[in-house]
């Protein structure tokens, strides 16, 4: 019993280092728009196809995206303040779920754009 309380409080302790590390490794800090989280500060080059290839423009409104259970939810783009000096700029997700993973890059707006 001992012995398996020990391997448990070692695992947990490692999980909390990993996860200092990890929050570390990104410049400035986290913020949260509509119930996204994002790191402030620019991502880099944008790779992520939805956005380069302009394919959220074929659907303006939004509904490939949503959620059928919260017609309202934007998860690619949230209305929120951001250090940009545009009206809409991209920021790197705090990755938490499977979708973040999937889907690292978010696009905050201040205002509702107009292809929204």
């Amino acid at each position: 019993m001992r012995k398996n309380l020990f391997a448990l409080m070692a695992a947990f302790g490692a999980s909390l280092i990993s996860i200092a590390t990890a929050a570390q490794s990104h410049p400035g800090q986290m913020r949260t728009a509509e119930g996204q989280a994002y790191w402030e500060g620019d991502p880099g080059p944008v790779t992520d196809p939805y956005w380069t290839q302009g394919q959220y423009k074929y659907d303006p409104n939004g509904y490939l995206e949503r959620n059928w259970r919260d017609p309202e939810y934007h998860p690619m783009t949230v209305i929120g303040e951001h250090s940009g000096k545009a009206n809409c700029v991209f920021r790197q997700r705090v990755q938490i779920t499977a979708f973040d993973y999937y889907h690292p890059i978010v696009r905050v707006c201040r205002t509702p754009p107009h292809d929204r």
